[in-house]
C-alpha cells in the first residue's frame, strides 16, 4: 500500500525507485556501529561480555542465521543495482557507493564461504545465548558482533587476539567456537555491509524523490507534501528528502506574482528550522559510511588472510592446557587438529568441559611416559590401545559403532575378499541364469561352465570397480601421526635415504647419480643424507677390469654446491675391479671416510671417499698419486677386490661386491 501511494504521488519515480522506498519495509536500520576501543578499554569489555554471556547447548531445532543471511545478500543485490543505475545515469554517487559497485563481486562470493566454513551440522552445536538482543543465536556471534562494533569493521589481529583472550578469562569457548569465529566475523560484516547499503541506496532515493518533486513542485499542495514526508518517514529517510528539497529551493525567492513559493519554503522552515545542523550531520554520517564500508570490505579480505591457527593457539584455553605437552607442542598441524577433535568428542559425550578432558589426557600421558615412550602421545589413548583406560578415566564406555569399526579394522582383507567373492557370485548367478548357456537337457555341463568361466572376467572387473567407488566414497583415510619439524630434522631424528641400484652401465650410473644430487638439493637438510646402497651385477669371471668413472667433475659439483661448500668438495672415486669373493677392509670402521662416502652426491664407495678441493683428483689406494692436468681427467688402474666394497657407517650395513 505504501509503495502504492508513493507511485502515486511520484509517477515519474521507477519501479527500482520505489522498492528501495517502500514504507512496508520499515526504517533502514543503523550500523553496526559503536564506540571505538583501545587496547585496554577492548580488554576490559572482553571481561565484561564474558560474565554477561550465558549460553546454552543448542539442538536440531535450533534456529541458524542462514535465512538471515540470504537476506542480506538480497538486499545488498538490490542496493547494488539501484547504486549501479544512478552512477551509469550520470549522478554523483558518494564513495561508499563506489566501493560497493567495485567490490560486489567480493561481498557475492561471501555466501558460499560462509555456507563451506560454517555448515548447518557444525553450527548446530554451537552454544546458544540465552539473554537478548541475540537471543537463540550463537554466543560466537556476540562475540563477532562485539569486535566489529567497537572497531568499526576494521580487522586487527593483535587486537583480536587480546580481545579473545581477555573473554576468555571469565567465560570459555570451546574449540568449536573458535574454529566458527572466521566465518562468523564474515557474517557479521556482511550484515553491516547490508546495513550500509541500505542506508547509502535509501538516502540516494530520497534525494532522487526530491529532485523530482522540486522539478515539479506548482503541482504539488502542502498536503501533497506532508503526505509523501510521511511515506518517507516509514523508512527513516525524511531528514534526506528535507535537506534535498532545502538545497533546490535555497536560490528560488518568493515574488508578488508568486505566493506559492513562499509556501513552500514556510512549509520547510517548519519541517526543518535548522538547516545548517542537518547537513552537517549529513556530512558526518556520509564520512562514517564511507569509513565503515571500507572497513568492511577490506576486513572480508584480511580475515581470509591470518594466520588463524596462530590466534587459536594463542587464546584458546584448551590449546594452550595441551601445549603444555613437548610432544603435542612439536607435532604436525592435521595431527594436532586430530588430537583435538577426539578431545572435543569425547567432552560432548560425558558433558564435562574441553579442558577437563585434556587434563586426564595429560595425566596418562604424563604418569605413562616414563615406562612406555609410546604412551606419551595422546592418539595412543585417543585411537590406540590406551583408549579404554581413557574412557574409564572419563566414566565412558566404547560406543557400539566405534566397537564395530575396531573389529571391522582388524578383519579387512577378510571383509573385503569375502565381499568381492559374494559380489562376484550373484553376478555370475544372474548372468547364467538369463543366457542361453543354462544348465539343460539341450546344454551339456561344460558348455555352461565354460561360459560361466568367461564370463567371470569382465564380471570381476565391473565387481572390483563397483566396490573399490564405494569404500573410498564411504570410508575416511586415515592419516598417520607427524612431526612438524618447523626448524628442520633435529640431530636425534637424523635420516639417511638409501636408494638401492645396480651399477650396471655408464648411463644409468650417470641417471642414479644425477637423481641422488636433486633429491640432495630438494632437501637442505642437515642432518638427513642421501646414499646409493649399489652392486656389481654378476660378472662371467672371477676377475674384471673396469675404467675408472665419475659421474660429476669437481668443477661442476663445486659450482653446484656453493651454498655448501663442506659437502660440495666430497667426491668419491669409483672401484675398478670387482671379485666374487671379497672380504671387508680390515680398517672398516673409519668413520671419517664413511661420512664422506654417504654425504656423496653420488654412489659411495668405501674408503676412498674424503673432502678434497674442487681442483683435485682424488686417486685409488693402489694407484700412484699424480695430479691431472684437468679436473676432468681419468685414470685407468686396478684395485683390490677389498677396495670395491660399498661400506656404511650409519646404519651399519656392508655390501660386498660379487
Amino acid at each position: 500500500m505504501a509503495q502504492a501511494a508513493l507511485a502515486r504521488l511520484v509517477p515519474e519515480a521507477s519501479g527500482a525507485l520505489l522498492r528501495i522506498l517502500d514504507g512496508a519495509r520499515g526504517p533502514a536500520q543503523a550500523p553496526v556501529r559503536s564506540e571505538i576501543f583501545g587496547p585496554e578499554r577492548f580488554a576490559q569489555h572482553g571481561r565484561s561480555l564474558g560474565e554477561t554471556h550465558r549460553a546454552e547447548r543448542g539442538g536440531w531445532r535450533s534456529a541458524t542465521f542462514f535465512p538471515r543471511l540470504r537476506n542480506n545478500i538480497r538486499t545488498l543485490r538490490e542496493a547494488h543495482q539501484y547504486i549501479g543505475q544512478q552512477a551509469s545515469s550520470g549522478y554523483d554517487i558518494s564513495p561508499a557507493g563506489e566501493w560497493l559497485l567495485d567490490n560486489f563481486h567480493l561481498i557475492e562470493a561471501q555466501l558460499k564461504e560462509i555456507h563451506e566454513g560454517l555448515p548447518r551440522s557444525y553450527f548446530r552445536t554451537l552454544p546458544l545465548l540465552q539473554d537478548e538482543p541475540l537471543a537463540g543465536l550463537p554466543r560466537v556471534y556476540g562475540v563477532a558482533w562485539a569486535f566489529v562494533a567497537h572497531t568499526d569493521g576494521a580487522f586487527d589481529e593483535e587486537l583480536a587476539l587480546r580481545f579473545l583472550s581477555a573473554y576468555q578469562e571469565t567465560r570459555e569457548l570451546n574449540l568449536a567456537e573458535m574454529w566458527a569465529l572466521p566465518t562468523t566475523l564474515r557474517v557479521v560484516l556482511i550484515e553491516s555491509l547490508r546495513r550500509l547499503a541500505e542506508r547509502v541506496a535509501t538516502n540516494k532515493a530520497a534525494r532522487e524523490v526530491a529532485n523530482l518533486c522540486c522539478d515539479r513542485i506548482e503541482s504539488f499542495s502542502v498536503e501533497s507534501l506532508d503526505e509523501l514526508l510521511a511515506l518517507l518517514e516509514q523508512r527513516g529517510v525524511g531528514p534526506s528528502f528535507l535537506g534535498q528539497v532545502a538545497l533546490r529551493l535555497q536560490d528560488t525567492r518568493p515574488t508578488t506574482e508568486s505566493d506559492d513559493k513562499a509556501r513552500y519554503l514556510a512549509w520547510l522552515q517548519d519541517k526543518l528550522p535548522d538547516v545548517a545542523t542537518l547537513r552537517a550531520q549529513q556530512a558526518a554520517d556520509q564520512a562514517a559510511d564511507n569509513l565503515s564500508v571500507s572497513n568492511a570490505v577490506t576486513s572480508l579480505r584480511t580475515i581470509g588472510d591470518a594466520d588463524w591457527p596462530d590466534i587459536v593457539a594463542r587464546t584458546s584455553t584448551l590449546m594452550q592446557l595441551m601445549l603444555t605437552s613437548a610432544v603435542f607442542a612439536s607435532e604436525h598441524s592435521s595431527t594436532r587438529d586430530q588430537t583435538l577433535h577426539g578431545i572435543e568428542q569425547l567432552a560432548r559425550r560425558c558433558g564435562r568441559s574441553e579442558v577437563a578432558v585434556a587434563q586426564s589426557l595429560l595425566d596418562l600421558m604424563h604418569a605413562a611416559e616414563a615406562d612406555e615412550p609410546a604412551a606419551a602421545v595422546a592418539s595412543h589413548w585417543l585411537q590406540g590401545p590406551g583408549r579404554p583406560t581413557l574412557l574409564n578415566a572419563l566414566g565412558l564406555h566404547e560406543a557400539a559403532t566405534s566397537a564395530c569399526l575396531g573389529v571391522a579394522r582388524r578383519w579387512a582383507l577378510p571383509l573385503y575378499l569375502g565381499s568381492l567373492l559374494i559380489a562376484l557370485g550373484a553376478v555370475a548367478w544372474l548372468m547364467l541364469r538369463h543366457t542361453p548357456f543354462s544348465v539343460g537337457p539341450a546344454v551339456p555341463l561344460w558348455l555352461s561352465l565354460l561360459g560361466a568361466a568367461l564370463m567371470m572376467f569382465p564380471a570381476s572387473e565391473a565387481v572390483v570397480a563397483v566396490i573399490n567407488r564405494l569404500i573410498s566414497e564411504s570410508v575416511r583415510p586415515g592419516h598417520l601421526p607427524r612431526l612438524a619439524l618447523g626448524e628442520g630434522i633435529p640431530p636425534e631424528h637424523r635420516v639417511m635415504v638409501v636408494i638401492p641400484t645396480m651399477l650396471t652401465s655408464d648411463v644409468a650410473i650417470r641417471e642414479m647419480s644425477h637423481r641422488l644430487l636433486l633429491h640432495h638439493l630438494a632437501n637442505p637438510e642437515r642432518h638427513a643424507q642421501f646414499a646409493l646402497l649399489s652392486d656389481w651385477p654378476d660378472a662371467d669371471t672371477p676377475r674384471v677390469a673396469m675404467p675408472c668413472w665419475r659421474p660429476l667433475s669437481s668443477r661442476s659439483a663445486h659450482s653446484t654446491h656453493a651454498t655448501r661448500p663442506t659437502r660440495a668438495k666430497r667426491l668419491a672415486s669409483s672401484c675398478c675391479t670387482a671379485s666374487a669373493a671379497s672380504a671387508p677392509p680390515s680398517n672398516a670402521g673409519s668413520g671419517g671416510n664413511a661420512s664422506a662416502a654417504r654425504s656423496s652426491s653420488w654412489w659411495p664407495c668405501w674408503p676412498r671417499a674424503r673432502q678434497v678441493p674442487s681442483s683435485t683428483w682424488v686417486p685409488n689406494r693402489t694407484s700412484p698419486r699424480t695430479r691431472p692436468t684437468s679436473s676432468r681427467s681419468t685414470a685407468t688402474h686396478s684395485c683390490r677386490p677389498a677396495d670395491c666394497a660399498s661400506w656404511w657407517a650409519w646404519p651399519r650395513t656392508r655390501i660386498t661386491a660379487r
